[in-house]
């Protein structure tokens, strides 16, 4: 029974429930810094598997592009290097035709600085 005879007052009652509620949270807290430690550890393993699988990616992607690789699949397509005779040389800057909005919109300065003056 609470009441003033006994010595435990609303005073008593009031202390009791925030020391449980303090408890509780304690617990409370407890718990989610457990579950986070577990998912970091998870997302850790799950990031040093993708960096292994990359790694593997590029080791396999070197690979199928070293020239010797690149030679035996091609003898294997039945490709045959071409003849130097059969190779055409393109020149470095090849003219190109320009349409009629470029050549409207592409005013360059010196024709502009030639048209003022």
């Amino acid at each position: 029974m609470i009441d003033g005879r006994t010595g435990l007052g609303f005073g008593w009652a009031a202390r009791f429930a925030g020391a449980g509620a303090l408890v509780l949270f304690l617990c409370w807290e407890h718990v989610q810094a457990t579950r986070l430690g577990y998912r970091v550890e998870s997302v850790r393993r799950e990031a040093a598997e993708r960096r292994g699988r990359v790694a593997a990616l590029r080791l396999d992607m070197e690979r199928r592009l070293s020239p010797s690789e690149v030679s035996a699949r091609a003898a294997r397509l039945g490709m045959i290097p071409a003849d130097p005779d059969a190779l055409r040389r393109l020149s470095r800057a090849p003219a190109r035709a320009a349409g009629p909005l470029e050549r409207l919109f592409s005013l360059r300065p010196a024709r502009v600085a030639a048209s003022r003056s």
